[in-house]
């Protein structure tokens, strides 16, 4: 057995390429239970695996050692993410793990890397503009993140009456950033069934079903392939989300989402794309009603993605329609068809009209001729 890569595991794709992982309850055996396995890059030779292990682990035991000894502040913006991410009370704990991990962590260590180091209490609105322009050289959505996160970790330090931080919290409360523009793309029927078509192909049906659940029914993906998250006590990772037993024996889905808590029921037999989709994916008797065809297991979001990504290139659609898109896609399909958008409101369980505009991506031009031969008509 080997010595020289501490954590160290594998598993193989279908076509018996392998996939590393370094998983740190391997690594060390007083690891927490909570902490998940690291998938490496691909294309590592053995001795760059290796090194890579030994690093994650080395970093794990210095974590592991500090654990027990709570973050100090000493003035910088560094030592004050420090703070918010121990402390229990913070927000970052009440916010859902999908939304901590695509979020608010990738705009904290924005903010960690680039700005770390700074003194809050020297901080001026022109460290804020140029920050804010510097990072949005590198996508406005970026800095549009990392400007939000800022404000919320220095509420937090405001709250807490932590040297500094309420004076450039009202600084940075006075200030405006130009927010980046609303996506404007919808993924298209004719889209969404050339990547169930291509999914079957590919031998990997489920995300058909998925795509094509989502443009009929205007479901969340969450709401679709469920999600995995560690139990609020900071436990190991489970799985929740959509099961057989949401589906009835007449194919009625019924089921609360994840977002507004909101009651769906949809009948899936009147759902062309569904149908489309359930000739190649079988649904379950029991257990999660998605899988990955690689695990037999629900999918991670980021493993998802990927896969659509594939999916989606290999049946010509354009790259800058995402999975998200399905769900515009089903308002302003609903839209353009109804002319209403308290239907597609409805659709969509938005608690407000305002949001369904958002998603109401096409130019008006379908709907517009509606109303003018409604109004017409009516004048006769």
């Amino acid at each position: 057995m080997r010595t020289d890569r501490p954590g160290y595991q594998y598993r193989r794709n279908k076509d018996g390429t392998p996939v590393h992982y370094w998983n740190p309850k391997r690594a060390v055996k007083s690891a927490p239970s909570f902490l998940s396995a690291v998938r490496l890059a691909d294309g590592l030779t053995d001795e760059q695996i290796a090194v890579e292990c030994r690093r994650l682990t080395e970093e794990l035991r210095r974590d592991l050692d500090k654990r027990d000894m709570p973050p100090a502040y000493d003035g910088t913006i560094k030592s004050l993410i420090a703070c918010y991410k121990d402390d229990p009370t913070a927000t970052l704990r009440k916010v859902k793990h999908s939304t901590r991990i695509r979020d608010y962590e990738p705009s904290l260590r924005v903010l960690e890397k680039a700005v770390g180091e700074r003194r809050i209490d020297k901080l001026r609105a022109s460290d804020f503009s140029r920050w804010f322009d510097n990072w949005r050289k590198r996508g406005h959505r970026r800095a549009a993140g990392a400007i939000k996160l800022l404000r919320v970790i220095l509420t937090y330090g405001a709250g807490e009456r932590l040297a500094g931080c309420g004076q450039a919290r009202e600084i940075l409360a006075n200030m405006r950033f130009e927010q980046p523009a609303p996506r404007m793309t919808a993924m298209s029927y004719d889209q969404c069934l050339a990547i169930v078509k291509m999914s079957a192909e590919m031998e990997c049906p489920s995300v058909g079903f998925v795509e094509a659940l989502k443009f009929e029914t205007a479901l969340r993906r969450i709401d679709v392939i469920g999600e995995w998250a560690p139990t609020p006590e900071g436990g190991p990772f489970r799985w929740r989300g959509l099961t057989a037993g949401d589906i009835s024996k007449e194919m009625i889905l019924k089921v609360r989402t994840s977002k507004t808590g909101a009651e769906v029921a949809r009948d899936l037999k009147v759902l062309p794309l569904v149908q489309e989709a359930l000739k190649a994916y079988r649904l379950p008797e029991i257990g999660p009603v998605v899988l990955d065809e690689d695990t037999g297991k629900p999918y991670w979001d980021n493993r998802y993605t990927e896969k659509f990504r594939k999916v989606r290139d290999k049946a010509g659609v354009p790259a800058d329609v995402w999975s998200m898109d399905s769900r515009a896609g089903a308002v302003s399909e609903t839209v353009e068809a109804t002319g209403s958008l308290e239907a597609a409101r409805e659709l969509a369980t938005h608690a407000t009209t305002k949001m369904t505009r958002r998603y109401s991506r096409g130019d008006g031009l379908e709907s517009s001729r509606k109303v003018a031969e409604a109004r017409t008509k009516n004048r006769q």
